[in-house]
């Protein structure tokens, strides 16, 4: 899951779609939490709420960038509840989070995996209670998103530029 510019690419399908809302929401919960960017939590808690966004979708008859859609209290829901069952049922190809959904569900039921998906929980619940609590979708964080994602721009550019060019 990278975020650098050159790495980036338009999602086609509701996985990609899925892990790319799941990356930025994990994102912008590490401005607080950055100890989320630690691999490979970062990874498989993007791959864990990716799965839930994913799953939650599939149930709404939502597809593609639908997902944007998704209620993040349903996400979360998925996650506590269902999280082996969305992980069983996502479609994640190989070299797009096939491998850390093998992973995951070797681990279901451990310690490990319990770790990931606390973190997820918080992830969602964090965004759920910045946006004021109640229903929120992941389209109603677009603008908090959008704005973190801008800043950590900004952050990388200010970190290339030498003091000399001041």
């Amino acid at each position: 899951m990278s975020d650098s510019a050159g790495d980036r690419r338009i999602p086609v399908t509701t996985w990609e779609y899925a892990v790319s809302a799941a990356d930025q929401l994990l994102l912008w919960h590490a401005d607080t939490a950055p100890d989320l960017l630690r691999e490979p939590l970062r990874t498989r808690t993007v791959v864990l709420v990716a799965a839930a966004v994913a799953d939650t979708a599939r149930v709404r008859e939502m597809a593609g960038a639908a997902v944007t859609g998704v209620p993040l209290d349903a996400a979360a829901a998925c996650v506590q509840l269902h999280a082996a069952s969305a992980l069983e049922g996502c479609s994640a190809p190989a070299r797009a989070g096939a491998e850390e959904v093998g992973l995951l569900l070797a681990a279901y039921g451990t310690r490990e995996f319990e770790a990931v998906q606390k973190t997820a929980l918080e992830v969602l619940e964090h965004h759920i209670q910045d946006a004021g609590g109640g229903p929120v979708t992941i389209a109603d964080r677009r603008e908090a998103l959008q704005q973190a994602a801008r800043r950590r721009h900004l952050e990388a550019l200010a970190s290339t530029v030498g003091e000399e060019d001041f």
